[in-house]
């Protein structure tokens, strides 16, 4: 514990030794500069993983402050979470380069004007033809 100066005076004053102070000041200051480094390792660490494995900064420290979080606080978050997305229509929309599942051109195609169909359709023979190489026409 810190030591108390006693007054001499009628009137009782307490306070910490100035020697005591200059300690503390001095633990503290160290341990910041632990602090710093020990920060400086972390975004390190973490930006290797971002440029080598393509880690995802923000989302990568959001999970790890939810693996810290104790089970019962993190589901209840995460539900919040889930609710506050969907109310806000945060939800993010389908990825435009996922493979279609199967079927889902043929709806496409019945879903869609007959011209379109027509175009698409020319456009399907027209690669066809292309794949097959470019031939010369008989004169």
């Amino acid at each position: 514990m810190a030591e108390k100066l006693k007054s001499t005076k009628s009137k009782k004053q307490t306070g910490v030794a100035a020697p005591v102070l200059q300690s503390l000041i001095g633990v503290c200051n160290g341990h910041k500069s632990n602090m710093d480094a020990a920060r400086g390792e972390l975004g390190a660490a973490v930006k290797k993983a971002e440029d080598v494995h393509g880690v995802h900064r923000k989302a990568f420290n959001d999970c790890r402050k939810l693996s810290r979080m104790e089970d019962a606080a993190r589901a209840d978050y995460l539900r919040a979470f889930d609710d506050y997305r969907a109310k806000l229509q945060l939800n993010s929309p389908p990825d435009l380069f996922e493979s279609a599942e199967e079927g889902d051109e043929e709806k496409r195609r019945s879903e869609q004007s007959a011209k379109a169909k027509a175009d698409d359709e020319a456009v399907e023979r027209n690669t066809k033809a292309l794949r097959g190489g470019i031939q010369q026409l008989a004169h």
